[in-house]
């Protein structure tokens, strides 16, 4: 009973205490009704009013600043928040109470937080924590301060300030440690960070990806693991790239002691169109070259010497004498040249002049149809000399000098070549990237055609050629028939229908087509090989079979039959040209000099000069 009286008599004493303070405060009667007309209100707006002409009956007022500054806080008026908390805390500030005090910093730190002034808000909650005398309300004011501390990065400094603040009330112990568990993982996922960027410095991408992984389990900001992922992503990207180029180089330079200088260039050529490629590598893509043309200068006189020899054996004296002096030209101490030449030419004289005349004269033909003009120029050169008014000599060696003129016009031309090649490049790698995988072939080969070795073209042209296989569009030989409807039909054919029904079921010539369009060209040939010798009547299949042997670059008895059943029945084909090149090669190769050869022979010089023509 003497507790509860002690309780109720403790509580009218504070409440008179409080009263005569807010007395204390102002000894102005009239602002005092306007002070607790404020407190009565519910409105925030007409809180603030009777606040106001508090202050105007008594501008030193403390309570009533402070409590103006309340009422626009809660407005979310921060500015004039802090302008009143700042105006009662230095108005008075030798004759604050302690709790008025730490109430009026309390206020003036939460708002500096508001407003983003984290270090002043930081000091004025020091303050507040200061002045405060009762456990709980010091812990109260160390959650927030820890909170300013965690905004402001400071977060081993939180975290003491929060431990310290769970000790003085127990009560918020959950509060506190929901808190204090994210200020840890935070400082977890900062000590992590910090890892990362040593891991991505070092080059350690390995690491900076494991930890990467463990950091997604602490941190919750999405958009700062989006940023460590962006350079970790960047890392590897950068490190990739950097052992591409590294495997690039040393297999450029095994191709390069292996001798495999074709490779070796075409890997540098790979090499320098990367970003960050070995400064050294463009020298050593020009040693490579020069080594090549070297390999190509030796293995030229290898090949002319041999065509020399083969023809001695032969007993075709011209053709020997002309391949000897070749070589000679280039290096006069190759192997036994200089005795095989004398030998031949030893030989040559015993034959009959007329016979000379007719070797020579269709060697120089077979030479310009290879666009051999020096070869050419050479054969002819002879005949002239044994015979001035053979045949067409001399229009033949006036066409041969105005190509030789041509060839050494300004280097202007070489740089208008350069610009069609690199022009029909770029056209095929704008087709590719629309899937127009005919197109990208066709101008991928005309590159090769132009110049061998270009850029990448060789690893571009295979791969559109394998597209051009998968998609079905490409029709294998030359039918000269069909459109490309039927181009794509047959190859759904061969993908999806044949390997239903079985190729074997196929009648031979639907089989054949079929291992056209698999690019099995022996199976092909076979079977067009065993129809033909069926049925010699089924003419469409000569010119087909032809363009297969041309694929597979086939030059025996049984290509050579067919190529010139080919030309004897004047079959329709766009590589009537080339089949006419290689039959007069074979004819030369043979010794051949009579009326249907030297036929052959010029008719090829006409396709050749028709081409030459229309170049210019």
């Amino acid at each position: 009973m003497k507790s509860i009286r002690f309780i109720v008599v403790r509580a009218i004493l504070f409440l008179l205490a409080t009263f005569n303070f807010a007395i204390a405060q102002t000894q102005n009667a009239r602002a005092l009704n306007w002070f607790k007309d404020g407190l009565a209100e519910k409105e925030p707006s007409k809180k603030i009013a009777a606040y106001k002409k508090a202050l105007e009956l008594d501008s030193l007022f403390v309570e009533a600043m402070y409590n103006l500054g309340l009422a626009y806080k809660k407005q979310q008026n921060y500015q004039l928040a802090e302008k009143w908390f700042s105006k009662a805390y230095s108005t008075k500030p030798e004759k604050l109470p302690t709790d008025l005090k730490q109430q009026i910093l309390v206020g003036l730190g939460k708002t500096y937080k508001k407003l983003g002034k984290l270090q002043e808000s930081e000091e004025a909650l020091k303050g507040a924590k200061a002045a405060a005398v009762d456990r709980s309300t010091r812990a109260t004011i160390s959650f927030e301060l820890g909170r300013c501390l965690f905004d402001q990065g400071r977060y081993e400094d939180a975290l003491a300030e929060l431990r310290e603040g769970q000790k003085l009330n127990s009560d918020k112990d959950g509060s506190f440690q929901s808190f204090m568990q994210l200020v840890e993982n935070t400082l977890a996922s900062q000590r992590l960070s910090a890892a990362i960027e040593a891991a991505l410095t070092s080059g350690n991408t390995k690491q900076a990806q494991a930890l990467l992984e463990e950091i997604r389990k602490k941190e919750s900001d999405e958009k700062k693991i989006a940023a460590l992922a962006a350079k970790v992503d960047s890392s590897i990207k950068v490190e990739t790239n950097r052992n591409i180029l590294a495997a690039l180089y040393e297999q450029a330079q095994k191709e390069t002691a292996a001798g495999n200088w074709e490779a070796a260039i075409t890997t540098y050529e790979t090499l320098l169109q990367q970003d960050g490629a070995y400064k050294d590598a463009s020298a050593k893509l020009e040693v490579v070259r020069q080594q090549l043309t070297e390999k190509q200068i030796q293995a030229q006189l290898e090949e002319d010497y041999a065509a020399g020899m083969s023809a001695r054996r032969e007993q075709n004296w011209t053709a020997a004498i002309l391949a000897f002096e070749k070589v000679l030209k280039v290096d006069e101490k190759f192997s036994e040249a200089r005795q095989r030449l004398e030998e031949a030419e030893r030989h040559l004289e015993e034959e009959n002049t007329e016979a000379i005349v007719a070797r020579y004269y269709a060697d120089g033909v077979s030479a310009l149809n290879r666009n051999d003009l020096s070869s050419a120029l050479a054969a002819l050169e002879k005949a002239r000399r044994l015979n001035s008014r053979y045949r067409n000599v001399a229009d033949l060696l006036k066409e041969i000098d105005q190509r030789l003129q041509q060839k050494s016009k300004p280097a202007a031309l070489a740089t208008v070549a350069s610009e069609q090649i690199e022009s029909l490049y770029q056209e095929a790698i704008a087709a590719a990237e629309q899937n127009d995988w005919m197109h990208a072939v066709i101008a991928l080969e005309k590159v090769q055609l132009l110049q061998p070795n270009y850029r990448d073209a060789v690893t571009r042209l295979a791969e559109a050629r394998t597209q051009l296989i998968i998609i079905g569009k490409n029709i294998a030989g030359e039918s000269g028939s069909g459109s490309s409807l039927l181009a794509v039909g047959g190859a759904i054919a061969a993908l999806v229908i044949f390997p239903l029904i079985g190729v074997a079921a196929l009648a031979p010539a639907t089989r054949a087509r079929f291992y056209l369009l698999r690019g099995n060209l022996l199976a092909a040939a076979q079977l067009y090989e065993k129809i033909l010798s069926r049925r010699p009547d089924r003419v469409k299949l000569y010119h087909l079979l032809a363009n297969i042997y041309l694929l597979m670059r086939r030059h025996d008895e049984q290509a050579m039959k067919i190529y010139k059943t080919v030309l004897n029945l004047n079959l329709a084909t766009q590589r009537r040209d080339e089949i006419n090149a290689i039959v007069a090669q074979n004819y030369l190769t043979e010794g051949r000099t009579d009326s249907d050869a030297i036929a052959v022979l010029e008719n090829a010089l006409k396709t050749e000069r028709l081409k030459h023509n229309h170049g210019q």
